[in-house]
C-alpha cells in the first residue's frame, strides 16, 4: 500500500479511506489491538467503512484452534476488544486464517466453530488441501462461516460463498514469494466474472494481499474498473498509479545498495549449509508462502508459512518463533523458515546478510510474541 501515501503522510487512515471503502486489518494476528487503537479506527473512519480483523495467531497458529487449549477465552477477549467497531456497525467480519501445516479434522473444527460468538461474521481461510472435503462445507453451512476463496499457488480457485457472503483473497501467483506479482487484467477476468455472479445474491469483500511492490492497489482498482464501480477518486488513483505519478512513499534502503556483487541463488544455499544441514535447506526450498510484513533500512520483518520472523541490522539479532529454531539457537543452526525468508532476498542482499549474521555473530534468539 506504500504507493497510496505520501512521506510525510499525516494519516494513512485518511488517505487509504478516500479511496477504499474496507480495510484487511493483518496486525491483529500478531498481537491483540489496543482498545484505543480500534477505537480510533471505529471513529476515524468514514460511516460506510468496513473492517475485516484477523484472528490473533495465539488461536489458530499456535493453539490450533483447540478448545481444549483454552481458545474459547482467547476469541471472546478478542472479540471484546473490537466491540467499537461492531457498535459503530463496522465490522465486516473476523478473518480466520489457518495454518498450511494444520490438516481437517472433524472434531477439532466442529469443536472451534462452536464456541464462535453469535453475531459476529466469521471467514475462514484454508491452505491445507484436507480442507476441500463435503464435511468441511456442511460444518461451514452449519454455522454460517465464510469460506474463503483465494487466489495463490497453495489451492485451486473455487467459488464458495456463505448465505450472506462471499470472501476473496488474492495473494499473488510469484515464485518463491507468493506476494511479489502483479496480476494482468486477463489473470483478473475470471475474478469478476465470479464476482459479478455471487454479488447477485450475496455481499463481496475482496483484498488484495500482493503488496511486495505495492502492486494490491492498482490491481484492486483494475477489478473495480472492469467491474465499472469505480468512484472518481479511485479512477485518479488508478491513473497516476498506472502513470507512476502516485504519491511515492518512503523508500526504504536495503542492504543489497551498499555492496556491489553479483550473486547467485546457488551461492547463497551454500551459504546457508554453513547454518544448517542439506535436509532444512531442501525443506527450505519447498517453502513458498514467504510474506514481507516490513523493510526499512535497519530492519526486516516477515511472515514466512505462519510463522514471524524479524531481523534488526543495528541490534544484530534475529527472533523467530518456530520450535526448531528455538531447539537450534544455542548451536546457531538455522531453520527452514529462516533460510526460505533469505532464499526469497534478492541474492546479494541475502549474501550480505547472511556475511553479517556470521562475521558480527548476530543473536539468534527465540520469539515470544
Amino acid at each position: 500500500m506504500g504507493s497510496l501515501y505520501k512521506r510525510d503522510e499525516p494519516s494513512k487512515l485518511k488517505a487509504y479511506t478516500s479511496v477504499f471503502n474496507t480495510a484487511e486489518i493483518n496486525s491483529t494476528f500478531y498481537s491483540y489491538p489496543k482498545s484505543g487503537l480500534v477505537l480510533g479506527w471505529a471513529s476515524h473512519s468514514p460511516d460506510d467503512f468496513l473492517f475485516s480483523v484477523k484472528l490473533n495467531r495465539t488461536i489458530t497458529h499456535e493453539k490450533r484452534l483447540d478448545t481444549a487449549a483454552g481458545v474459547e477465552d482467547d476469541v471472546q477477549r478478542f472479540c471484546d476488544l473490537l466491540k467499537p467497531l461492531e457498535k459503530a456497525g463496522k465490522l465486516a467480519c473476523i478473518l480466520i486464517q489457518i495454518p498450511p501445516s494444520l490438516k481437517y479434522s472433524h472434531a477439532i473444527v466442529e469443536g472451534f466453530l462452536a464456541i464462535l460468538p453469535d453475531g459476529i461474521p466469521f471467514a475462514l481461510e484454508f491452505r491445507n488441501r484436507t480442507w476441500l472435503t463435503d464435511d468441511a462445507s456442511r460444518l461451514f453451512g452449519n454455522y454460517n462461516i465464510t469460506p474463503v476463496m483465494t487466489d495463490g499457488p497453495a489451492l485451486p480457485k473455487q467459488e464458495l460463498a456463505s448465505p450472506d457472503m462471499a470472501y476473496i483473497r488474492w495473494h499473488g501467483r510469484g515464485g518463491r514469494v507468493w506476494y511479489n506479482y502483479r496480476y494482468s487484467k486477463r489473470e483478473l477476468e475470471p475474478w469478476v466474472k465470479s464476482i459479478r455472479k455471487l454479488s447477485d445474491d450475496v455481499d463481496v469483500l475482496g483484498y488484495f494481499n500482493n503488496h511486495y511492490h505495492g502492486y494490491a492497489p492498482e490491481n484492486c482498482l483494475d477489478v473495480l474498473e472492469m467491474l465499472g464501480i469505480t468512484t472518481p477518486n479511485q479512477e485518479q488513483m488508478h491513473e497516476q498509479l498506472r502513470t507512476g505519478q502516485a504519491r511515492p512513499a518512503a523508500r526504504a534502503t536495503t542492504l543489497a545498495e551498499f555492496a556491489n556483487l553479483e550473486v547467485s541463488s546457488d551461492e547463497i544455499e551454500k551459504m546457508l549449509l554453513e547454518f544448517m544441514d542439506a535436509r532444512r535447506l531442501e525443506r527450505a526450498r519447498q517453502i513458498k508462502d514467504v510474506e514481507i510484513l516490513k523493510e526499512e533500512s535497519d530492519l526486516l520483518a516477515a511472515d514466512v508459512g505462519g510463522y514471524s520472523i524479524y531481523m534488526d541490522y543495528n541490534g544484530r539479532f534475529i527472533l523467530h518463533d518456530c520450535q526448531d529454531w528455538q531447539r537450534g539457537t544455542a548451536r546457531r543452526r538455522m531453520c527452514k523458515h529462516v533460510a526460505a525468508l533469505l532464499l526469497s532476498l534478492p541474492p546479494e542482499k541475502g549474501r550480505l546478510l547472511l556475511d553479517l549474521i556470521k562475521a558480527q555473530k548476530w543473536d539468534l534468539r527465540p520469539y515470544t510474541g
